[in-house]
C-alpha cells in the first residue's frame, strides 16, 4: 500500500536588486521614485502569504492535489513556481524554473498558487512594491 506525503517548502524571492541609487552632496543616499513602477527582484522584505508560513502550509495541505498520474508513475520532487505579487497583493505571470516535467507536478503546483488569493506585498524603502516571488513546493511520495 502507498501512503501519499505531501511536503511544503518555502523558499525567499531571489535575485538582484533593481534600485537605483543616486548620491548626491545634499543627501548621502536618494531613491529615484521611478524605480518603485519596477518589478524587483530583490527587496528589503519580499512579499509572503498572508499568516506565515503556518498559513501557507495549511492552505496547501488543504489544496494542493498530488496528480494520480504521478503517483501511478512514481514521480515526485520540488517544483519551483516563479510568481510577481504586485503592490496590491495580485498574483501574475506565474511559471514553472524547476522540477520534475512528468506527471503534472508542475501543473498542480501553478494551480494552487494562482488558487492562493491575495499576498502581501513586497516593501522597498518603506513602500509597498511589485516583486518576484519563487515558492518551492515539494511532492514525495511515502510507501509503507
Amino acid at each position: 500500500m502507498i501512503l501519499l506525503s505531501l511536503m511544503f517548502i518555502t523558499t525567499a524571492s531571489i535575485a538582484q536588486d533593481s534600485t537605483k541609487t543616486v548620491i548626491s552632496k545634499d543627501s548621502p543616499q536618494k531613491t529615484d521614485d521611478a524605480d518603485y513602477d519596477k518589478t524587483f527582484t530583490k527587496t528589503e522584505i519580499e512579499a509572503s502569504y498572508p499568516g506565515g508560513p503556518m498559513a501557507w502550509t495549511r492552505f496547501l495541505n488543504k489544496t494542493l492535489r498530488y496528480p494520480d498520474k504521478a503517483i501511478n508513475n512514481s514521480i515526485q520532487g520540488v517544483v519551483m513556481v516563479q510568481f510577481i505579487v504586485d503592490k496590491d497583493g495580485n498574483t501574475s505571470d506565474f511559471r514553472v524554473v524547476s522540477g520534475p516535467e512528468k506527471g503534472g507536478l508542475r501543473e498542480e503546483a501553478i494551480r494552487v498558487i494562482k488558487l492562493s488569493g491575495k499576498w502581501v506585498p513586497a516593501v522597498q524603502n518603506g513602500r509597498q512594491v511589485k516583486a518576484y516571488k519563487i515558492e518551492a513546493i515539494t511532492f514525495k511520495l511515502v510507501t509503507g
